[in-house]
This record gives structure tokens, C-alpha cells and sequence, in this order.
């Protein structure tokens, strides 16, 4: 978990210094930005993983007793709650790849191919409330 907010960290200041220097023109950083879209729920899952693991030698020597370990919650609760995280989870995934779509096919039909802001230099284009674009 640690380590992957330190990769998200390290690939943001990277980027903003790429940016900032020349412009969003390596393709390198946009492989690296769209490989770290998902990164946040990786965190996340390694943290949760890391925490329940982490009470296992705890059961095995017997610091921790299993009835101590052990909810009370019937299944038919747990189940419940977990259907509910899951429609949770799996409408603010499908409403996060739809916005990116959304936001992609914007940029592109806005500029063009040749006009995207992929080749467009920091000093040359103004930030407008709607999109960027060139002077």
C-alpha cells in the first residue's frame, strides 16, 4: 500500500516536471498516467489484505483467541453488506471510466488529432474553464 502511494506520488511530481519543462509530449508519461488510472483501488485492496493477514500469527500462537477473532454477525448481514459495497463499488467504476471516455472523446473532437494537447507546449496554450487550449 505504502509503496504504491509512493509510485502514485513519484509519477505525479514526474509528470508536473515533464509537463511543466515540455509539455505532455512523452509518450512514456501517458503510458505511465494511464497505468496508474487503477492504482488507488490497488493501494487500497494491498492495505485491507495487509491488515487482515497481519492477525493471523496473532490466531496461531494463541495471543489473539479465535472467539475473540470471530464476528457474531450471521452470514445473511455480511452477505448483504458485501452485495451492497460491491453495487457501490462497481457504480463508481463504471461512472469513473464513463467520465474518462467522456473527457477523451471531448479532447479529441474539440482540437482534432493534429490539434490535441499532446503537442502543444506549456508556454502556448491558456486554461479555460471548459477545456485547454492554444492562443
Amino acid at each position: 500500500m505504502v509503496g504504491v502511494g509512493m509510485l502514485m506520488l513519484a509519477m505525479s511530481w514526474l509528470g508536473a516536471r515533464q509537463i511543466r519543462r515540455r509539455g505532455l509530449q512523452a509518450k512514456w508519461l501517458a503510458r505511465g498516467l494511464v497505468a496508474m488510472t487503477f492504482s488507488g483501488w490497488v493501494a487500497t485492496i494491498a492495505g485491507w489484505y495487509v491488515t487482515k493477514i497481519g492477525r493471523q500469527p496473532y490466531l496461531v500462537y494463541g495471543v489473539l483467541k479465535t472467539v475473540d477473532a470471530a464476528s457474531s454477525v450471521s452470514a445473511a448481514m455480511i452477505a448483504s453488506t458485501f452485495i451492497m459495497y460491491m453495487l457501490v463499488y462497481v457504480s463508481l467504476t463504471i461512472a469513473y471510466v464513463s467520465v474518462l471516455f467522456f473527457m477523451a472523446g471531448r479532447g479529441v473532437a474539440a482540437g482534432g488529432a493534429e490539434g490535441a494537447v499532446l503537442n502543444a507546449s506549456p508556454s502556448s496554450m491558456e486554461i479555460s474553464p471548459k477545456l485547454i487550449t492554444r492562443k
